[in-house]
């Protein structure tokens, strides 16, 4: 709020209000100096009160507009939903095998309020770039819970054309002239997980944003930043030999979660994602069949079903018990007051799965 809108505000505030801070009786008139003074500094509070509401609504007002296209882009209507949709496989002499379902994805505009109040403070405004093979790539903002879920924004412009097409997602970024990849900082060792998608309304030939969203294997330390690897894909050489550059998003301070348990599962909910540890030694692999969060106003966020898969990417740890699930919307961790989980595992050598149905709170 600028000097000349504070001022008239200030002349503007209805003298009612003075008056009600400030009620003078009637022998304050013929009172002493010193009562004319103290009345005097009531009325200057009242006005320094005000001028304070005044400019902390102001820099409400700014915050909530500062992360709009992060918001939009990475959790909101920037990318767009599906239909649920059937694919029928087929053998080299045209009859169906199988019928592939691949379930629906839903995309929901974002309280941006509620945004900047979760998430707001952690978001890093990183402004990396590096140029390679005639491609300038920007890491603009970034995003990650305890866990290392989370979503990077990145920017990639060539004056000679990117060569990218506007309706492609390309797994793991391989695209027909570049690639990348995302591991925790000085670890090239332990890759992330990591889905790429390119945001359709800022698309033309030499220029595109990408969301990167990424899962780790296993948790990311708190003082951990991450590397963003690029690699130049070039014709008639070994991906090894590719020419590569890298961009480092410095290790920040992460959205915090919180924890939920039941029947020997716990589950570490954040904003941005969710991470499901089952203690079952035997357990060689857990497969999640469908989770749905439940809030106190009665509302409720279905991350998978049949029909469903709210998310934007999962991966799981080497030991196949632990899941890690970056979502495809914010959610409000703090109001979560039940998750409800169907699942299944298996042992080695066992013949039949064991099923999970629980809740937890």
């Amino acid at each position: 709020m600028n000097r000349e809108l504070l001022s008239k505000a200030l002349c503007e505030i209805d003298e009612s209000f003075i008056a009600e801070a400030y009620r003078p009786v009637p022998e304050a008139a013929s009172g002493s100096s010193e009562r004319i003074v103290h009345m005097k500094k009531k009325r200057i509070i009242t006005f320094a009160l005000a001028a304070a509401l005044i400019l902390a609504l102001g820099v409400t007002a700014y915050a909530i507009g500062v992360h709009t296209g992060f918001f939009t882009s990475v959790f909101g209507t920037g990318l767009k939903g599906r239909e649920a949709f059937d694919v029928e496989i087929k053998d080299d002499k045209g009859n169906t095998v199988t019928t592939e379902h691949y379930p629906a994805i839903e995309r929901v505009d974002v309280d941006e309020e509620l945004a900047e109040n979760l998430t707001g403070n952690y978001i890093a405004a990183v402004g990396q770039s590096v140029e390679l093979d005639g491609f300038t790539f920007t890491i603009q903002e970034a995003l990650l819970d305890d866990n290392g879920i989370g979503a990077l924004t990145v920017h990639v412009s060539n004056p000679d054309g990117h060569g990218l097409k506007q309706s492609g997602r390309y797994e793991n970024g391989e695209s027909p002239r570049f690639g990348w990849t995302v591991y925790p900082q000085g670890d090239e060792m332990h890759m992330m997980d990591m889905r790429d998608y390119i945001l359709p309304d800022s698309f033309s030939d030499t220029e595109a944003d990408f969301v990167l969203y990424i899962t780790p294997f296993t948790p990311l330390p708190s003082d951990t930043g991450l590397t963003l690897k690029i690699m130049a894909h070039k014709d008639g050489m070994n991906p090894p030999d590719w020419p590569t550059a890298e961009l480092t998003i410095p290790a920040q301070e992460k959205v915090p979660v919180r924890e939920l348990t039941g029947d020997g599962i716990t589950a570490k909910i954040s904003p941005v994602g969710l991470t499901l540890c089952y203690d079952i030694p035997s357990a060689q692999e857990v497969i999640d069949d469908s989770m749905e969060l439940v809030f106190s106003d009665g509302s409720s966020y279905t991350i998978k079903d049949d029909d469903l898969v709210n998310f934007a990417v999962a991966s799981r740890s080497p030991d196949q018990r632990t899941l890690y699930y970056c979502f495809n919307r914010l959610c409000d961790a703090e109001h979560v007051i039940e998750l409800r989980i169907q699942s299944h595992w298996y042992a080695a050598g066992d013949q039949g799965n064991h099923t999970i149905d629980t809740v937890l709170r």
